[in-house]
Protein backbone atom coordinates (compact mmCIF):
# COMPACT_ATOMS: atom_id res chain seq x y z
CA UNK A 1 0.00 0.00 0.00
CA UNK A 2 1.04 3.57 -0.52
CA UNK A 3 3.10 5.13 2.21
CA UNK A 4 1.30 8.41 1.53
CA UNK A 5 -1.82 7.08 3.23
CA UNK A 6 0.14 7.27 6.54
CA UNK A 7 -1.59 4.32 8.15
CA UNK A 8 0.02 2.09 10.71
CA UNK A 9 0.44 -1.64 10.00
CA UNK A 10 -2.30 -2.37 12.54
CA UNK A 11 -4.69 -0.01 10.71
CA UNK A 12 -3.83 -1.64 7.37
CA UNK A 13 -4.45 -5.06 8.86
CA UNK A 14 -7.77 -4.00 10.39
CA UNK A 15 -8.93 -2.56 7.04
CA UNK A 16 -7.90 -5.69 5.15
CA UNK A 17 -9.81 -7.87 7.60
CA UNK A 18 -12.92 -5.70 7.14
CA UNK A 19 -12.57 -5.79 3.35
CA UNK A 20 -12.22 -9.58 3.37
CA UNK A 21 -15.31 -9.94 5.57
CA UNK A 22 -17.40 -7.67 3.32
CA UNK A 23 -16.26 -9.31 0.08
CA UNK A 24 -16.95 -12.76 1.53
CA UNK A 25 -20.53 -11.88 2.49
CA UNK A 26 -23.22 -14.28 1.21
CA UNK A 27 -24.95 -11.59 -0.86
CA UNK A 28 -24.68 -7.94 -1.88
CA UNK A 29 -27.23 -6.66 0.64
CA UNK A 30 -25.31 -8.18 3.56
CA UNK A 31 -22.04 -6.83 2.13
CA UNK A 32 -23.62 -3.36 1.88
CA UNK A 33 -24.75 -3.50 5.52
CA UNK A 34 -21.28 -4.55 6.68
CA UNK A 35 -19.68 -1.72 4.71
CA UNK A 36 -22.19 0.79 6.10
CA UNK A 37 -21.42 -0.24 9.69
CA UNK A 38 -17.68 0.19 9.04
CA UNK A 39 -17.73 3.16 6.63
CA UNK A 40 -15.63 5.31 8.97
CA UNK A 41 -12.70 2.88 8.74
CA UNK A 42 -13.08 2.36 4.98
CA UNK A 43 -12.89 5.95 3.71
CA UNK A 44 -10.12 5.00 1.23
CA UNK A 45 -11.81 1.87 -0.13
CA UNK A 46 -14.29 1.06 -2.85
CA UNK A 47 -15.88 -2.35 -3.35
CA UNK A 48 -17.68 -3.69 -6.41
CA UNK A 49 -19.77 -6.70 -5.38
CA UNK A 50 -21.23 -8.98 -8.05
CA UNK A 51 -24.77 -10.26 -7.58
CA UNK A 52 -26.20 -13.37 -9.25
CA UNK A 53 -29.49 -11.53 -9.90
CA UNK A 54 -29.94 -8.37 -11.97
CA UNK A 55 -31.05 -6.37 -8.89
CA UNK A 56 -27.89 -4.24 -8.85
CA UNK A 57 -27.94 -0.96 -10.74
CA UNK A 58 -24.78 -1.77 -12.74
CA UNK A 59 -25.64 -4.44 -15.31
CA UNK A 60 -23.05 -7.00 -16.37
CA UNK A 61 -22.37 -8.53 -19.76
CA UNK A 62 -21.57 -12.24 -20.07
CA UNK A 63 -22.04 -13.60 -23.59
CA UNK A 64 -20.67 -16.74 -25.18
CA UNK A 65 -19.77 -16.19 -28.83
CA UNK A 66 -19.52 -19.45 -30.73
CA UNK A 67 -17.33 -22.27 -29.41
CA UNK A 68 -14.42 -20.18 -28.12
CA UNK A 69 -15.49 -16.54 -27.95
CA UNK A 70 -16.62 -14.36 -25.07
CA UNK A 71 -17.83 -10.83 -24.50
CA UNK A 72 -17.67 -10.52 -20.74
CA UNK A 73 -16.31 -8.87 -17.62
CA UNK A 74 -14.33 -10.66 -14.91
CA UNK A 75 -17.37 -10.68 -12.61
CA UNK A 76 -19.88 -13.44 -11.99
CA UNK A 77 -23.63 -12.91 -12.16
CA UNK A 78 -25.79 -10.26 -13.76
CA UNK A 79 -25.21 -7.02 -11.85
CA UNK A 80 -22.90 -5.08 -9.54
CA UNK A 81 -23.37 -3.14 -6.33
CA UNK A 82 -21.04 -0.19 -5.75
CA UNK A 83 -19.90 0.44 -2.18
CA UNK A 84 -17.80 3.31 -0.89
CA UNK A 85 -18.07 5.55 2.15
CA UNK A 86 -19.94 8.50 0.53
CA UNK A 87 -22.40 6.20 -1.23
CA UNK A 88 -23.37 3.89 1.65
CA UNK A 89 -23.69 6.82 4.08
CA UNK A 90 -26.44 8.51 2.07
CA UNK A 91 -29.98 7.98 3.30
CA UNK A 92 -31.50 9.39 0.09
CA UNK A 93 -30.87 8.26 -3.50
CA UNK A 94 -27.46 9.29 -4.82
CA UNK A 95 -26.30 9.42 -8.41
CA UNK A 96 -22.98 8.01 -9.56
CA UNK A 97 -21.23 7.81 -12.90
CA UNK A 98 -19.56 4.72 -14.28
CA UNK A 99 -17.04 4.24 -17.02
CA UNK A 100 -16.71 1.17 -19.19
CA UNK A 101 -15.13 -0.05 -22.39
CA UNK A 102 -14.94 -3.25 -24.34
CA UNK A 103 -11.29 -4.15 -24.86
CA UNK A 104 -10.52 -6.06 -28.04
CA UNK A 105 -7.79 -8.72 -28.01
CA UNK A 106 -5.61 -9.57 -31.03
CA UNK A 107 -7.85 -12.42 -32.11
CA UNK A 108 -10.98 -10.26 -32.33
CA UNK A 109 -9.01 -7.33 -33.79
CA UNK A 110 -7.85 -9.55 -36.65
CA UNK A 111 -11.43 -10.21 -37.80
CA UNK A 112 -12.40 -6.54 -37.58
CA UNK A 113 -9.34 -5.63 -39.66
CA UNK A 114 -10.18 -8.30 -42.25
CA UNK A 115 -13.68 -6.92 -42.75
CA UNK A 116 -12.28 -3.41 -43.12
CA UNK A 117 -9.42 -4.15 -45.52
CA UNK A 118 -10.37 -7.26 -47.50
CA UNK A 119 -12.48 -6.87 -50.64
CA UNK A 120 -13.63 -10.47 -50.30
CA UNK A 121 -13.53 -11.44 -46.59
CA UNK A 122 -13.33 -15.15 -45.83
CA UNK A 123 -16.41 -17.12 -44.73
CA UNK A 124 -14.77 -17.54 -41.30
CA UNK A 125 -14.34 -13.77 -40.95
CA UNK A 126 -18.00 -13.23 -41.86
CA UNK A 127 -19.09 -15.82 -39.26
CA UNK A 128 -16.99 -14.09 -36.60
CA UNK A 129 -18.41 -10.72 -37.68
CA UNK A 130 -21.94 -12.02 -37.03
CA UNK A 131 -20.82 -13.14 -33.55
CA UNK A 132 -19.17 -9.78 -32.84
CA UNK A 133 -22.41 -8.03 -33.77
CA UNK A 134 -24.13 -9.84 -30.92
CA UNK A 135 -22.56 -7.41 -28.43
CA UNK A 136 -24.98 -4.79 -29.76
CA UNK A 137 -24.52 -1.21 -28.52
CA UNK A 138 -21.15 -2.10 -26.97
CA UNK A 139 -19.69 -1.96 -30.48
CA UNK A 140 -19.71 1.81 -29.90
CA UNK A 141 -17.32 1.47 -26.94
CA UNK A 142 -14.49 -0.64 -28.39
CA UNK A 143 -11.00 0.03 -27.02
CA UNK A 144 -7.79 -1.09 -28.83
CA UNK A 145 -5.28 -0.82 -25.97
CA UNK A 146 -5.39 -4.45 -24.87
CA UNK A 147 -4.61 -5.41 -28.47
CA UNK A 148 -1.72 -2.92 -28.57
CA UNK A 149 -0.30 -4.19 -25.27
CA UNK A 150 -0.46 -7.73 -26.65
CA UNK A 151 1.41 -6.60 -29.77
CA UNK A 152 4.37 -5.46 -27.67
CA UNK A 153 5.56 -9.07 -27.64
CA UNK A 154 6.89 -8.48 -31.17
CA UNK A 155 7.01 -4.71 -31.73
CA UNK A 156 8.62 -4.01 -35.11
CA UNK A 157 7.77 -2.16 -38.34
CA UNK A 158 5.53 -4.97 -39.59
CA UNK A 159 3.66 -5.09 -36.27
CA UNK A 160 3.22 -1.30 -36.25
CA UNK A 161 1.77 -1.35 -39.78
CA UNK A 162 -0.69 -4.08 -38.81
CA UNK A 163 -1.59 -2.25 -35.60
CA UNK A 164 -2.30 0.93 -37.55
CA UNK A 165 -4.83 -0.91 -39.73
CA UNK A 166 -6.42 -2.68 -36.77
CA UNK A 167 -6.74 0.48 -34.68
CA UNK A 168 -8.17 2.34 -37.69
CA UNK A 169 -10.76 -0.41 -38.24
CA UNK A 170 -11.69 -0.64 -34.53
CA UNK A 171 -12.03 3.14 -34.26
CA UNK A 172 -14.11 3.43 -37.43
CA UNK A 173 -16.43 0.59 -36.39
CA UNK A 174 -16.87 1.99 -32.90
CA UNK A 175 -17.63 5.53 -34.10
CA UNK A 176 -19.80 4.59 -37.10
CA UNK A 177 -22.73 3.15 -35.14
CA UNK A 178 -22.89 0.34 -37.73
CA UNK A 179 -22.70 -3.42 -37.50
CA UNK A 180 -19.60 -5.26 -38.68
CA UNK A 181 -20.54 -6.48 -42.18
CA UNK A 182 -19.00 -6.75 -45.63
CA UNK A 183 -21.04 -3.66 -46.59
CA UNK A 184 -19.56 -1.74 -43.66
CA UNK A 185 -16.11 -2.82 -44.91
CA UNK A 186 -16.86 -1.31 -48.33
CA UNK A 187 -17.93 1.93 -46.64
CA UNK A 188 -14.76 1.91 -44.58
CA UNK A 189 -12.55 1.63 -47.66
CA UNK A 190 -14.46 4.33 -49.58
CA UNK A 191 -15.43 6.80 -46.82
CA UNK A 192 -13.71 6.20 -43.46
CA UNK A 193 -10.24 4.89 -44.20
CA UNK A 194 -8.23 8.13 -44.48
CA UNK A 195 -9.60 9.77 -41.33
CA UNK A 196 -9.49 6.48 -39.39
CA UNK A 197 -5.85 5.86 -40.33
CA UNK A 198 -4.97 9.45 -39.36
CA UNK A 199 -6.53 8.78 -35.94
CA UNK A 200 -4.65 5.47 -35.66
CA UNK A 201 -1.32 7.08 -36.58
CA UNK A 202 -1.71 9.67 -33.83
CA UNK A 203 -2.71 7.07 -31.25
CA UNK A 204 0.24 4.81 -32.10
CA UNK A 205 2.69 7.74 -31.98
CA UNK A 206 1.47 8.45 -28.44
CA UNK A 207 1.60 4.74 -27.59
CA UNK A 208 5.23 4.50 -28.75
CA UNK A 209 6.09 7.63 -26.78
CA UNK A 210 4.71 5.99 -23.65
CA UNK A 211 6.59 2.79 -24.50
CA UNK A 212 9.91 4.66 -24.74
CA UNK A 213 9.15 6.46 -21.48
CA UNK A 214 8.90 3.09 -19.73
CA UNK A 215 5.21 3.41 -18.85
CA UNK A 216 4.56 -0.25 -19.71
CA UNK A 217 7.25 -1.66 -17.42
CA UNK A 218 4.57 -2.72 -14.94
CA UNK A 219 2.97 -4.88 -17.63
CA UNK A 220 6.27 -6.67 -18.31
CA UNK A 221 6.76 -7.22 -14.58
CA UNK A 222 3.31 -8.80 -14.30
CA UNK A 223 4.03 -11.07 -17.27
CA UNK A 224 7.35 -12.10 -15.68
CA UNK A 225 5.54 -13.02 -12.47
CA UNK A 226 2.95 -15.11 -14.30
CA UNK A 227 5.61 -16.81 -16.42
CA UNK A 228 7.64 -17.54 -13.27
CA UNK A 229 4.65 -19.34 -11.75
CA UNK A 230 3.98 -21.30 -14.96
CA UNK A 231 7.62 -22.36 -15.35
CA UNK A 232 7.97 -23.40 -11.71
CA UNK A 233 4.79 -25.48 -11.99
CA UNK A 234 6.39 -27.24 -14.97
CA UNK A 235 9.62 -27.84 -13.04
CA UNK A 236 7.69 -29.28 -10.11
CA UNK A 237 5.69 -31.50 -12.45
CA UNK A 238 8.75 -32.78 -14.31
CA UNK A 239 11.08 -33.33 -11.32
CA UNK A 240 8.87 -34.46 -8.45
CA UNK A 241 7.60 -37.99 -8.02
CA UNK A 242 5.46 -37.05 -5.04
CA UNK A 243 1.67 -36.94 -5.01
CA UNK A 244 0.01 -34.29 -7.14
CA UNK A 245 -1.44 -32.70 -3.99
CA UNK A 246 2.10 -32.28 -2.62
CA UNK A 247 3.13 -30.63 -5.91
CA UNK A 248 0.35 -28.07 -5.58
CA UNK A 249 1.38 -27.32 -2.00
CA UNK A 250 4.96 -26.82 -3.24
CA UNK A 251 3.75 -24.24 -5.75
CA UNK A 252 1.85 -22.26 -3.09
CA UNK A 253 4.94 -22.20 -0.84
CA UNK A 254 7.11 -21.06 -3.78
CA UNK A 255 4.78 -18.15 -4.51
CA UNK A 256 4.74 -16.99 -0.89
CA UNK A 257 8.41 -17.55 -0.02
CA UNK A 258 10.28 -16.78 -3.26
CA UNK A 259 8.02 -14.50 -5.32
CA UNK A 260 6.50 -12.66 -2.33
CA UNK A 261 3.05 -12.98 -3.82
CA UNK A 262 0.23 -15.52 -3.92
CA UNK A 263 -1.39 -15.12 -7.31
CA UNK A 264 -4.77 -16.69 -6.85
CA UNK A 265 -6.01 -16.80 -10.44
CA UNK A 266 -2.72 -18.31 -11.56
CA UNK A 267 -2.88 -20.78 -8.67
CA UNK A 268 -6.26 -22.02 -9.88
CA UNK A 269 -4.99 -22.49 -13.45
CA UNK A 270 -1.70 -24.09 -12.36
CA UNK A 271 -3.62 -26.27 -9.93
CA UNK A 272 -5.50 -27.59 -12.93
CA UNK A 273 -2.14 -28.38 -14.58
CA UNK A 274 -0.57 -30.10 -11.54
CA UNK A 275 -3.73 -32.01 -10.64
CA UNK A 276 -4.23 -32.90 -14.32
CA UNK A 277 -7.89 -31.94 -14.14
CA UNK A 278 -7.78 -30.76 -17.78
CA UNK A 279 -10.59 -28.29 -17.21
CA UNK A 280 -8.99 -25.70 -19.51
CA UNK A 281 -7.37 -25.68 -22.93
CA UNK A 282 -4.29 -23.97 -21.50
CA UNK A 283 -3.61 -26.82 -19.05
CA UNK A 284 -3.82 -29.36 -21.89
CA UNK A 285 -1.21 -27.36 -23.85
CA UNK A 286 1.17 -27.12 -20.91
CA UNK A 287 0.79 -30.76 -19.91
CA UNK A 288 2.56 -31.71 -23.16
CA UNK A 289 5.10 -28.89 -23.24
CA UNK A 290 8.11 -31.13 -23.90
CA UNK A 291 6.63 -31.91 -27.33
CA UNK A 292 6.47 -28.23 -28.32
CA UNK A 293 9.05 -26.75 -30.73
CA UNK A 294 9.60 -23.64 -28.54
CA UNK A 295 8.49 -24.33 -24.95
CA UNK A 296 9.48 -20.91 -23.58
CA UNK A 297 7.55 -19.06 -26.29
CA UNK A 298 4.50 -21.21 -25.56
CA UNK A 299 4.74 -20.40 -21.85
CA UNK A 300 5.12 -16.66 -22.54
CA UNK A 301 2.03 -16.76 -24.77
CA UNK A 302 0.11 -18.55 -22.02
CA UNK A 303 1.33 -15.93 -19.54
CA UNK A 304 -0.19 -13.24 -21.75
CA UNK A 305 -3.53 -15.09 -21.90
CA UNK A 306 -3.50 -15.31 -18.11
CA UNK A 307 -2.58 -11.62 -17.83
CA UNK A 308 -5.73 -10.43 -19.65
CA UNK A 309 -8.15 -10.90 -16.72
CA UNK A 310 -5.52 -9.30 -14.44
CA UNK A 311 -5.55 -6.25 -16.72
CA UNK A 312 -9.34 -6.11 -16.45
CA UNK A 313 -9.02 -6.32 -12.64
CA UNK A 314 -6.53 -3.44 -12.61
CA UNK A 315 -8.78 -1.20 -14.70
CA UNK A 316 -11.30 -1.07 -11.84
CA UNK A 317 -8.83 1.10 -9.90
CA UNK A 318 -9.67 4.27 -11.83
CA UNK A 319 -10.03 7.08 -9.28
CA UNK A 320 -11.99 10.33 -9.34
CA UNK A 321 -8.80 12.42 -9.50
CA UNK A 322 -7.83 10.60 -12.74
CA UNK A 323 -11.27 10.94 -14.26
CA UNK A 324 -13.36 13.50 -12.33
CA UNK A 325 -16.67 12.42 -13.82
CA UNK A 326 -16.23 8.68 -13.16
CA UNK A 327 -16.94 7.03 -9.80
CA UNK A 328 -16.10 3.48 -10.90
CA UNK A 329 -14.91 1.56 -13.96
CA UNK A 330 -15.87 -1.85 -15.34
CA UNK A 331 -13.79 -3.26 -18.18
CA UNK A 332 -15.03 -5.95 -20.57
CA UNK A 333 -13.18 -8.05 -23.12
CA UNK A 334 -14.09 -9.27 -26.59
CA UNK A 335 -12.04 -12.35 -27.44
CA UNK A 336 -12.16 -15.46 -29.61
CA UNK A 337 -9.19 -17.07 -27.84
CA UNK A 338 -10.38 -20.25 -26.14
CA UNK A 339 -7.58 -20.06 -23.55
CA UNK A 340 -8.66 -16.56 -22.52
CA UNK A 341 -12.33 -17.52 -22.27
CA UNK A 342 -11.46 -20.63 -20.21
CA UNK A 343 -9.35 -18.62 -17.75
CA UNK A 344 -11.99 -15.92 -17.29
CA UNK A 345 -14.86 -18.40 -16.96
CA UNK A 346 -13.07 -20.55 -14.36
CA UNK A 347 -11.89 -17.57 -12.27
CA UNK A 348 -14.93 -15.25 -12.11
CA UNK A 349 -14.97 -12.72 -9.28
CA UNK A 350 -17.61 -12.27 -6.58
CA UNK A 351 -16.11 -8.89 -5.66
CA UNK A 352 -13.12 -6.63 -6.09
CA UNK A 353 -11.84 -4.15 -3.52
CA UNK A 354 -9.87 -1.09 -4.59
CA UNK A 355 -7.67 0.95 -2.25
CA UNK A 356 -7.92 4.27 -4.02
CA UNK A 357 -4.75 6.10 -2.82
CA UNK A 358 -2.44 3.23 -3.83
CA UNK A 359 -4.64 1.93 -6.71
CA UNK A 360 -4.14 -1.57 -5.30
CA UNK A 361 -6.94 -3.97 -6.19
CA UNK A 362 -7.78 -7.18 -4.34
CA UNK A 363 -9.92 -9.71 -6.26
CA UNK A 364 -12.23 -12.10 -4.40
CA UNK A 365 -13.15 -15.17 -6.43
CA UNK A 366 -16.57 -16.72 -6.78
CA UNK A 367 -15.11 -19.87 -5.27
CA UNK A 368 -13.12 -19.13 -2.11
CA UNK A 369 -9.54 -20.02 -3.10
CA UNK A 370 -8.53 -21.27 0.35
CA UNK A 371 -11.58 -23.54 0.36
CA UNK A 372 -10.83 -24.63 -3.23
CA UNK A 373 -7.27 -25.45 -2.23
CA UNK A 374 -8.31 -27.24 0.97
CA UNK A 375 -10.68 -29.48 -0.95
CA UNK A 376 -7.78 -30.56 -3.16
CA UNK A 377 -4.97 -30.77 -0.62
CA UNK A 378 -6.78 -32.29 2.34
CA UNK A 379 -6.80 -30.92 5.91
CA UNK A 380 -3.24 -31.87 6.89
CA UNK A 381 -1.49 -30.19 3.96
CA UNK A 382 -3.87 -27.22 4.06
CA UNK A 383 -3.13 -26.60 7.73
CA UNK A 384 0.53 -26.05 6.82
CA UNK A 385 -0.44 -23.44 4.17
CA UNK A 386 -3.47 -21.75 5.73
CA UNK A 387 -1.43 -18.88 7.23
CA UNK A 388 -0.51 -17.78 3.69
CA UNK A 389 -4.12 -16.69 3.13
CA UNK A 390 -4.40 -14.46 6.20
CA UNK A 391 -4.28 -10.64 5.95
CA UNK A 392 -1.03 -10.69 7.98
CA UNK A 393 0.65 -12.79 5.25
CA UNK A 394 -0.71 -10.43 2.59
CA UNK A 395 1.02 -7.48 4.30
CA UNK A 396 4.20 -9.49 4.87
CA UNK A 397 4.45 -10.27 1.15
CA UNK A 398 3.73 -6.64 0.24
CA UNK A 399 6.59 -5.45 2.45
CA UNK A 400 9.02 -8.05 1.03
CA UNK A 401 8.06 -7.50 -2.60
CA UNK A 402 10.32 -4.54 -3.47
CA UNK A 403 13.44 -6.59 -2.67
CA UNK A 404 12.30 -9.70 -4.55
CA UNK A 405 14.15 -10.26 -7.85
CA UNK A 406 11.56 -12.01 -9.98
CA UNK A 407 13.72 -11.64 -13.09
CA UNK A 408 16.65 -13.59 -11.62
CA UNK A 409 14.34 -16.35 -10.34
CA UNK A 410 12.65 -16.53 -13.75
CA UNK A 411 15.92 -16.64 -15.72
CA UNK A 412 17.32 -19.46 -13.57
CA UNK A 413 14.12 -21.48 -13.88
CA UNK A 414 13.97 -20.99 -17.66
CA UNK A 415 17.45 -22.50 -17.93
CA UNK A 416 16.54 -25.42 -15.65
CA UNK A 417 13.37 -26.15 -17.62
CA UNK A 418 15.10 -26.18 -21.00
CA UNK A 419 17.88 -28.40 -19.62
CA UNK A 420 15.28 -30.86 -18.29
CA UNK A 421 13.38 -30.93 -21.59
CA UNK A 422 16.60 -31.52 -23.56
CA UNK A 423 17.51 -34.40 -21.21
CA UNK A 424 14.11 -36.01 -21.63
CA UNK A 425 14.32 -35.70 -25.42
CA UNK A 426 17.89 -37.00 -25.47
Amino acid sequence: MSASSERTPSQELFELQLVKEICSAPNALEAHRLFERNAGALQEWQILFAEESDAGSIKLLDQTLGTSGVATSVFRGKSLWLMDAPFVSQSSPMGFHGGSAMFVDSNAATYIRHLAYQDAPSPEALIRADLINQVGARLQHLNPYLYLWESLRSWNDETVARCKESVAAIHALSSSGSKLTAEWGRRFRSDFRVSAENFATGLIVEFERNLKAGLFAGLENQLDLIEAVLIRSQLIELTSKKAKEHKLAQLVAYMHEELSTVMLRELIVCGDILLRSNRSRISKKLNSIQNHADPLALIRNCAWDMYIPRALDALTSVTPDQSPHVDFYVAEVLSFDGDVSDIINTTKLRAIAVHRPSKMNIPFFDSDVAEWLGNRLGPKRMDALSDYFLPEAFLDRAHRRPSTSVQSILEADRNKLMQLIRQKKG
